[in-house]
C-alpha cells in the first residue's frame, strides 16, 4: 500500500502532534529524527519542523554512537506515541485488516519496499503498533 490518500495517516510526514520524551513534535518524522540526537539543542530544532524539513536536517546532524543498533526500537516507541496520543489515527491504524507494507518508489527499501524488494521496517512496525493497540 502507499501511504496516500485513504492511507495518508500511516506515513511518518502526516501532520499530528507527538509527544515524545518530553518534547511537542509536528508530525513523526520529527520526533524520529530527533532521536538521532546527542544533544536537547539539537532536539528543539525539530520540533518546529514539517517531514520533509525534519528528514534533510536529520542526514546533518551527529549521530548517537548506537543509531544503527537503537533505530528500530527509536521508531517503534515513536509510533506507539503518535498513535496513542492521537485517537482517531489509533482508530484508523486498528481497522486496517489486511497486511502493511510501505510501498514507495524512492527507493527506500530499509523501511519499505521499492520494485518488490525491500526489509518494510515501517510497516511491520505499524503492524506490531496495530496489534498491540
Amino acid at each position: 500500500m502507499f501511504f496516500r490518500n485513504e492511507y495518508d495517516f500511516l506515513s511518518n510526514f502526516y501532520p499530528c502532534t507527538v509527544c515524545v520524551n518530553g518534547y511537542e513534535f509536528k508530525n513523526a518524522e520529527a520526533a524520529f529524527q530527533a532521536m538521532k540526537c546527542t544533544s536537547e539543542k539539537d532536539v528543539l530544532l525539530f520540533t518546529e519542523l514539517n517531514g520533509a524539513d525534519a528528514k534533510k536536517l536529520g542526514r546533518k546532524i551527529q549521530l548517537r554512537s548506537d543509531w544503527n543498533t537503537f533505530r528500530l526500537k527509536a521508531m517503534k516507541y515513536v509510533l506507539l506515541c503518535k498513535f496513542t496520543q492521537n485517537p482517531t489515527l489509533k482508530q484508523r491504524l486498528k481497522d486496517i485488516n489486511e497486511p502493511i507494507v510501505e510501498h514507495n518508489t524512492w527507493n527506500d527499501t530499509f523501511w519499505g519496499v521499492c520494485n518488490n524488494v525491500g526489509h518494510n521496517h515501517l510497516g511491520r512496525l505499524l503492524t506490531e503498533v496495530r496489534d498491540m493497540l
